[in-house]
Parts: C-alpha cells; structure tokens; sequence
C-alpha cells in the first residue's frame, strides 16, 4: 500500500522543472505525473548547443554530444575543458477565481563541467581510421528550483470537502484513516455524523465523516479565502562516459554509459480563512506537505553522424530508458485554530444549525460529542516509500547543412512516447497509476532548428525549440516553445559563448479535487491558470589542449 494518501500526490494538474515540464510546478503532482516531469529532459549542455535551440544530432565538436549523439565527439581534433554557469530567473503569473498572483525567482548553477581527451591521427597519416575523444562530463538536465503562490475566495467549497470525500471513499473506522484525512479528524476539521437514507422499505447507512462543522460554509456572500505557497528545488544530474569516433571523415559514431542522480523537494503551505463571524467555531486552517524525492539511475546513448557530401551530414541516435531507484521521505501536518469551543456544546450548535447541518433525506442523523475543548489543535505524521521509475525510449534525427564556412542551418527531431513511462512501487502496487500514465499521455516529436552565421572568430547564433503537449486531452495545453540568441568567440587556444534563452508554457493546478458526477456546483473543482516564462543566461567558458 503506498505510504502517501495525500493532496500532494493526489491533487493539481501541473508539470516542475518547467513543465511546472521545466513545465511543472514541480510540486502537487500525482505519481504519474512526478513520473512525467522526471522523464521530461532538457539535454542542452552548452552555451553553444542552447544558442541553436538545442538542435545537436548531426553536429560535432561539442561536449554536448555527450549526452544526445556521442558520435559528435568524433570531430573534435583536440582536446577541450569547458564550465557552464547558467542563471534562471522563472515568473508565474497566477489566475484562482478571478484574483491574479505574480511571483518570481532566480537561481545560478552550473549547467555543464567536463572534458574532452582527443587523440586521432594527423593528416599525412593514411588510413580509413582517424581515432577518436573520450569524453567525461555533468550535466544539468532538470531545473527544479521554482516558487508558485496564489490566492482566491471561493464561495462553493473548500478542502473540508475533500477531507469528507475522501474518508467516506476509504470507509473505515476513523483510527484506520489514512493520510492528511486522519490529520483532518485529529484536528476535528471532520465531526463524525451518521446519516440514515430510508426510501420505501430500504435504509442506507452513509458513513462516516458526511457532515462537517462547516457544511453551511462557504456560500455566496460567505466565501472560504484559500492561498497557497508551493516552493520547490533541486535537479536532476547526469555524469557522461562518453566516447565517439571517426573512420575517414565520413562516418562517425559514439556510445555513452550516462549516470543520473536525482533529488527533488517541494514544499506546499495551503491555507484557509473561513468565513464566520468572530466568536465562531473556527479561525482557519493551515496544511503543510514537505516531499523529498531522491533518486539514482542508469541509461546508455548510442549515435552515428553521416557525411554523405561535403556540405551536409545527417545524424540518428537513441538513448534508451532510464531506470531509476527513487527513494521518498513525505511529512505533513495539520494546524487548526478554534475559538475556545466545548465539544460538551456540540448538542446547542447542532440544534442551532439543524437545517444547515442535518441531511434533509436522513431519517435520523447522530454524531460525536466529547469533553474536549478546541483551541489550537495539531497533528503530525511522516512516512516513506520507496519505488523504480522506466523512463521512455528517445530516438533522435537531425540534419545540418552548411554554406561553405559561412556557418550552418540545422535541424532535429526527437520521437518520445511518454505513455511507456512504468513505475513500480517496492512496498507496493503502483498499478493505478501506471494505467494513469497510459490514459493520460502520448507520444510526441519534439522539433527543434538552429543557425550559425561565421565572422571570422566570432559567431552569431539563433535557434527555436518546440515541445507539444503530452497530454491525450485536447484541454490540457502543455506545450512549451523556446526562442533562443547567442554569440560566440573562437580562437586558437580558448573559447567563449553566450546564450539568452526564452521558455513559455501555461500549467494549470488544483489544490484539491472533489468527485462531482451529477455536475453540483457546490462540488466544482477550481483551478489555478498560470502563465509561465523563463529566462536563461548561460555562458560556456573552454580551453584547448
């Protein structure tokens, strides 16, 4: 049985890195899809290779092959050591029933570090075969440092409707619970009432948790105000061992053994102010989810590069699943303020309250009274869950024409079907969301184009990335496009490039979500549109050697 019963795991549509996809908010993702945003890469190494928008599988001559075609270091004539210091700065402007939140943040790190041992032969040597590079490198593949807020009044429900939804579906007792629900009842944000349905001759028996403190709020002119903060970090990292060769400057081909690590944490704050009048049962509630996702995985690329004539070469390359064993540490906690109420006098609200409280189908209703008075009340719980993750095939072609030394056009497409993503969990089954993964996603051909134009040392650069949705329903628009502009300078023992880099993607997310099959408005689920941007400085600094 998975360790998470939680709105983390089970609530929000989103994509982190970006893809909230570096397009998710990283965060209140379902394990499928958490699985999504890990196995949704960016494998740009370079200013160079990030100025020509990523477009790379028929190009040579940068440590950035490592990770997408090895084949590419087959044309390096020299040996090469280079850094990438990158600064992201993300915005997000929030729409939550009609109020709008803009955040941003900024982060440095170090998109690439590595080397590039050459050794081939010189030109007078004959011979087909013209050696090779060996190269080691790190790279940043996913970006997860991101903050998200937002912040709205919402007259139909609030998370105490989940809470209720949610124990009734597990129909326990109340100390079997699960998850941020037996938080709920520990904090007495759920009462437990009894209702009895009689029609004709039959009698149904609702469970537990039907009716609640606050069923008459919220309502028009008495909304809950609902804000929260979702705050993520860390990456997802890949060291290289590559190696690529060439045989007569016509053919050339590569092979890499890439080893992943992963460490992923989010942390989401979700509030409620609830709308009664001072002196009321209850202030508001605060729930606070803290995930942390550590992982480590294992995948192997393999590529070859075409020179069918001077002026062309054509490139293909596959990199196959990565197998990650993830390891995950999940704390929540639930805090509720109370005005000094005495459940002793439960009997004098509920009598008070019997029309907004009772179900007028019930032949009878009961619930619990004890001695206890509410204050602030608080409860805690941690727990942990282990599971691997099979990332999908990737299979790449691209093609690079060149106009004399002048500089270049290229192009690129990567075939990914991201319904073929598998998880398993090692304490328990998964199954759910794998057929999650296979209802919701598809397969798609990322496009990417890029050009160089040559100055004597210097180089002017443009490029364009597009990724379509992976998303089966047409509602959900998840594609992201990125606009990139770079420069670059060349000589005979250094080197450096400069790249700009613009991403746009829209996410939506939903706190939490309520089963709502005859369409009630009182049960309709409220998303949070968000419109999100980012920009990337990235400068890649190399000596030859």
């Amino acid at each position: 049985m998975k360790s998470i019963n939680s709105l983390l795991l089970s609530a929000g549509l989103v994509l982190a890195s970006n893809f909230l996809f570096a397009q998710s908010i990283p965060g209140s993702i379902s394990y499928s899809e958490q699985a999504l945003m890990f196995s949704n890469y960016n494998y740009a190494g370079s200013a160079r290779i990030k100025g020509l928008g990523n477009t790379q599988i028929s190009l040579g001559g940068d440590i950035s092959s490592a990770l997408s075609n090895p084949a590419g270091l087959g044309f390096y004539n020299r040996s090469e050591l280079s850094i990438t210091p990158s600064f992201n700065s993300k915005s997000t402007k929030s729409n939550y029933l009609s109020s709008t939140t803009n955040s941003t943040t900024g982060k440095f790190n170090i998109g690439n570090f590595g080397a590039v041992f050459n050794k081939t032969k010189d030109d007078a040597i004959p011979g087909k075969w013209r050696g090779g590079s060996f190269a080691i490198s790190i790279s940043k593949i996913n970006d997860f440092n991101n903050e998200i807020e937002y912040s709205g009044m919402n007259s139909n429900n609030d998370i105490i409707d989940y809470y209720v939804q949610d124990a009734n579906n597990q129909n326990v007792d109340s100390d079997q619970l699960g998850g941020i629900t037996y938080g709920a009842y520990n904090t007495y944000l759920m009462s437990e009432f009894l209702d009895a349905n009689v029609s004709g001759n039959d009698t149904t028996y609702i469970p537990f948790y039907d009716r609640t403190f606050f069923t008459e709020f919220p309502q028009d002119g008495f909304p809950t105000n609902q804000s929260e903060i979702i705050s993520s970090e860390g990456s997802q990292n890949q060291w290289s061992f590559s190696y690529g060769g060439n045989y007569g400057d016509v053919l050339y081909f590569g092979a890499t053994l890439g080893i992943q690590s992963l460490r992923y944490n989010i942390v989401k704050q979700y509030s409620e102010i609830y709308p009664g009048a001072s002196g009321d049962i209850v202030d508001n509630s605060v729930l606070v989810e803290d995930l942390l996702t550590e992982g480590f995985g294992v995948n192997g690329t393999f590529g070859i590069i075409g020179r069918p004539i001077d002026q062309m070469t054509i490139g293909v390359s596959l990199i196959t699943p990565t197998h990650l064993s993830v390891n995950e540490k999940y704390y929540y906690s639930s805090a509720v303020s109370y005005n000094n109420f005495n459940m002793n006098n439960y009997g004098n609200y509920f009598d008070a309250n019997y029309d907004l409280i009772v179900n007028p189908n019930a032949a009878f209703t009961t619930f619990r009274e004890d001695n206890t008075t509410l204050n602030d009340r608080f409860y805690e719980e941690e727990s942990l869950f282990d599971y691997t993750l099979t990332t999908p095939l990737r299979i790449n072609g691209g093609a690079t024409f060149f106009i004399n030394k002048n500089g270049f056009i290229t192009a690129d497409a990567e075939f990914v079907d991201y319904s073929n993503i598998k998880l398993k969990g090692k304490q328990g089954s998964l199954q759910s969301d794998n057929e999650a993964i296979k209802n919701a996603y598809k397969s798609i051909v990322n496009l990417r184009v890029g050009g160089e134009y040559r100055l004597n040392t210097f180089r002017l650069r443009a490029g364009y990335n597009y990724q379509p949705s992976p998303y089966l329903s047409e509602d959900i628009d998840m594609k992201t496009q990125t606009y990139s502009a770079g420069l670059g300078y060349r000589s005979g023992k250094f080197f450096m490039d400069f790249v700009a880099a613009y991403e746009q993607y829209n996410t939506r997310y939903s706190p939490y979500t309520l089963e709502n099959p005859n369409n009630e408005e009182f049960l309709k689920t409220s998303f949070v549109e968000m419109e999100n941007s980012k920009l990337n400085f990235s400068i890649t600094a190399g000596l030859f050697f």
